[in-house]
C-alpha cells in the first residue's frame, strides 16, 4: 500500500470523479484509476460503486475511508517530525475550538517559543469530533473544545467556563436585537440547545459565524447582536461602543483540556499544558 493510493482514494471519495480527482493531483486518469484498482486489489474489496454519473463510496470503501484519513495524517506527522529543522529535537501539537481560537493560540505560540524554543509547534483551529480522533490517533498532543467525550487513555480538564452575553452595536430591546442584524455564533452542541430553548420563536438567523472574534468585528464596524464573552466586551460596554441587551438571557460554555494519560515525552507534555493553564488563570482574571 502506497500513500500515493491513500491519497488518490479520498480524493476521489470527495470529488466523486476520477478525471476531477486526476486534475487536482496533478496525474493522468489513467494513473489514478491504476492507484485505486491496485489499492481494492491489495484490500480484496471493492472500494467504489461506478456508474454513468459517477463513483461514489461501496460499503467496503466506507469503512475503509476513516482509516484512510488516520493512515494520511500519519504519514503527514512522520514526515514532519523526520524531516524537522536541524537543531529541533521534535513537534509539538495543539488544536483549539475555533471559537476561542484568538484567545489561545498566540499567547500560547508565544509562550512555547519561549519555554520550548527548539520544539517545532504545529497549532490548528479545529471542531470537536474532528479533534477527538486525532488526539486518540496521536496526531495532536493537546486539544481546547467545549464537547469533550470519554475516550481510553485520554484526560479531560475542566479549564475554563465563558459567560456569554448578548450585546448590540447600538441600545436595543431583546426582539430588535434579535431581528436581522443578529449574528449567531456557533458556540457548540450546548449553546445551541439553550439557545433554542430560550428562543424558539425567532426566525433564523441570516449570518452564521464559528469565530467570536469575527462576530465581534462585523458588530464593531457595520453593527448588529451577537452573543459574545464578558471578558471581550466589557471594555468596549464602558465605552459605550457596545450595549448589554437588557432581558436577554446569559449562556455558561465551558472549556476542556483533553490530553493523553501517557506521552512520549511527559515533560514537554506538561510544559504546554503549563502554557494553557496560564492564559487560562490570565483569562479569569481579567474577566
Amino acid at each position: 500500500m502506497q500513500i500515493s493510493q491513500i491519497r488518490t482514494f479520498l480524493e476521489v471519495a470527495e470529488t466523486g470523479s476520477i478525471l476531477k480527482s486526476a486534475t487536482h493531483l496533478h496525474i493522468t486518469q489513467s494513473t489514478a484509476s491504476s492507484r485505486i484498482q491496485q489499492l481494492e486489489q491489495e484490500l480484496n474489496q471493492k472500494l467504489f460503486i461506478r456508474s454513468h454519473s459517477g463513483v461514489k463510496l461501496s460499503p467496503a470503501g466506507q469503512r475503509f475511508h476513516p482509516y484512510a484519513i488516520r493512515l494520511l495524517q500519519t504519514w503527514q506527522q512522520a514526515h514532519q517530525e523526520v524531516g524537522l529543522p536541524d537543531g529541533f529535537k521534535g513537534l509539538f501539537s495543539l488544536a483549539i475550538q475555533a471559537t476561542v481560537w484568538n484567545s489561545f493560540s498566540r499567547p500560547w505560540i508565544r509562550w512555547m517559543k519561549k519555554n520550548a524554543p527548539d520544539y517545532v509547534l504545529r497549532v490548528e483551529a479545529d471542531w470537536s469530533q474532528s479533534m477527538l480522533h486525532n488526539l486518540l490517533d496521536g496526531y495532536l498532543d493537546i486539544a481546547l473544545t467545549s464537547v469533550p467525550q470519554t475516550l481510553p487513555g485520554i484526560k479531560v480538564e475542566n479549564l475554563i467556563e465563558d459567560n456569554l452575553i448578548l450585546v448590540s452595536s447600538t441600545p436595543s430591546s431583546l426582539t430588535e436585537s434579535l431581528g436581522q442584524n443578529y449574528i449567531y455564533v456557533d458556540w457548540g452542541p450546548y449553546f445551541n440547545q439553550q439557545h433554542s430553548l430560550n428562543f424558539n420563536n425567532i426566525s433564523t438567523p441570516t449570518l452564521t459565524v464559528g469565530l467570536s472574534d469575527l462576530a465581534l468585528q462585523i458588530i464593531t464596524h457595520e453593527g448588529g447582536s451577537a452573543y459574545l464573552p464578558v471578558r471581550s466586551v466589557e471594555g468596549l460596554i464602558e465605552s459605550k461602543s457596545l450595549y448589554r441587551v437588557e432581558g436577554a438571557p446569559s449562556f455558561k460554555i465551558p472549556l476542556y483540556l483533553m490530553y493523553p494519560e501517557k506521552h512520549y515525552n511527559l515533560e514537554l507534555l506538561e510544559l504546554g499544558l503549563k502554557g494553557i493553564r496560564e492564559i487560562s488563570n490570565n483569562i479569569k482574571t481579567t474577566s
